[in-house]
């Protein structure tokens, strides 16, 4: 009988547990193109995820950033799904993901720059730099 109220409290749990949409939609609005007035084309790969708040989605092929790929793009910017495949994939400038239920939002900062990308200073606790997701990069610091 315990188990079986244990289970009944915590299913509700899970079915509410998803990226704060709304967190996500803000964030990606304020990333800017420091290079020119341009304004940043989004392409969503996943579907399940609705993003509407002030960003511009277009087709594959005219967008700048591709938001969760599922397959390996290289000629554009990528926003990943997970932590580990930002750290593997150097295309990918940010990363979005679900961790203990809770929405995370990285940038690497180096990656914003090199793309010439910009957030703004309340998003300083969402960037982290290259040396920061890897290791490799402090062992060169030091040579």
């Amino acid at each position: 009988m315990k188990n079986l109220l244990y289970i009944a409290l915590i299913v509700p749990i899970f079915l509410v547990a998803g990226l704060n949409v709304d967190k996500v939609s803000e964030a990606l609005a304020d990333l800017k193109s420091v290079r020119s007035n341009r304004v940043l084309k989004f392409f969503n790969d996943n579907k399940s995820i609705k993003l509407t708040k002030r960003i511009k989605f277009t087709s594959l092929e005219k967008a700048n950033i591709i938001l969760f790929p599922k397959k390996k793009i290289k000629n554009k910017m990528l926003i990943v799904d997970s932590y580990r495949a930002l750290q593997n994939n150097k295309n990918s400038i940010g990363a979005i993901y679900l961790k203990k239920g809770r929405t995370q939002i990285i940038f690497i900062e180096e990656r914003l720059k090199k793309n010439g990308l910009a957030l703004p200073k309340s998003y300083n606790k969402h960037i982290l730099s290259e040396c920061q997701i890897d290791p490799i990069c402090l062992l060169a610091d030091i040579n």
